[in-house]
């Protein structure tokens, strides 16, 4: 099987070369820079091919899915800045690529028969209420520039294509870049306290556990929408920081222990206004994933242990 992936140079899409290579699949990566290298836990993944794809034009789009004819493509390239999407010199860019830019690759998947695994977010409802929201549900009302464009992707997709998986995902962190984790690390070893929003619920999602899941459905044809984070119930954002900070100090990093770092539970609104609106409710249904075969991801603490200590070494 050969999967093109697009986005190799964030989170998801350096996990799912990874994956790949694991598995001994043939996988292309695929980013707007020039080149990429990148190594997590020791493993390289420079040695796949990699092309460089600027996914918002849709001739070089076309011209580069024809000649590389994959089975699958895994479209993890996005902008997920959400609050610079909001910025009015920025709502151009982040329609071209996370609209356009995705019509593109659905288009050119539907030319040559491929497969397209579309990774969405739970921002295309309007995060209220309390019950967890299912993948079949269309009761799309997105608060933010972010979430309107990613439910058009997901509309492209659907209108372009019928062997495609629509994957909604939450809180996302993997060892390439930036996420809730490592800013928390970050700023916990600075400060004495830290505010943490406790009323946004939702649930993890290790990307190393997340790229599994996507190769064992690139490897089917149980097309359709699915939501998919790791496993152990729902939490705040202020639970999943004092977990954070309760495993490094359990990992010897003392200035992580409630003793030293005081974590505070503060409202939304108490936090402070940003940007962009914030859904309260991000809790994903992910039971179709078990009752279409798949198994589910780990319980989020478990992908936190092992998450943490890959990216201590680099925050110690």
């Amino acid at each position: 099987m050969k999967i093109f992936v697009t986005g190799v140079g964030g989170q998801l899409g350096h996990d799912v070369m990874n994956e790949l290579a694991k598995r001994g699949y043939s996988g292309i990566g695929s980013d707007i820079a020039e080149c990429y290298s990148g190594v997590q836990d020791g493993t390289a993944v420079t040695e796949m091919p990699y092309v460089k794809l600027d996914i918002t034009d849709g001739e070089e789009v076309r011209r580069v899915i024809a000649e590389q004819r994959p089975d699958v493509v895994i479209h993890c390239a996005a902008w997920t800045a959400v609050d610079l999407a909001e910025e009015e010199e920025n709502r151009e860019m982040v329609y071209r690529v996370n609209v356009t830019g995705t019509k593109n690759l659905a288009e050119a998947c539907a030319r040559t028969d491929c497969k397209m695994v579309y990774l969405s977010t739970d921002y295309v409802f309007d995060g209220q209420g309390t019950e967890a929201w299912q993948p079949d549900c269309r009761d799309y009302a997105p608060l933010n520039v972010y979430g309107k464009t990613k439910l058009e992707g997901e509309r492209a997709v659907e209108n372009c294509l019928s062997k495609y998986f629509i994957v909604r995902i939450a809180w996302v962190f993997g060892a390439n870049g930036t996420n809730f984790v490592k800013t928390m690390l970050k700023v916990g070893k600075d400060h004495e306290a830290l505010n943490v929003v406790n009323d946004q619920i939702g649930t993890p999602t290790y990307t190393y556990d997340l790229a599994r899941l996507l190769v064992d459905m690139a490897e089917t044809e149980k097309y359709g929408y699915y939501h998919a984070t790791n496993e152990g119930g729902y939490i705040s954002w202020y639970e999943f920081a004092v977990e954070i900070f309760r495993q490094a100090a359990a990992l010897g990093y003392e200035e992580y222990d409630e003793s030293h770092l005081l974590v505070r539970p503060v409202t939304t609104e108490e936090y402070g206004v940003s940007k962009a609106s914030r859904p309260f409710n991000s809790r994903l249904d992910r039971s179709k994933l078990a009752a279409q075969g798949f198994e589910p991801l780990p319980d989020w603490r478990d992908a936190l242990k092992r998450y943490m200590e890959v990216v201590l070494r680099d925050v110690g």
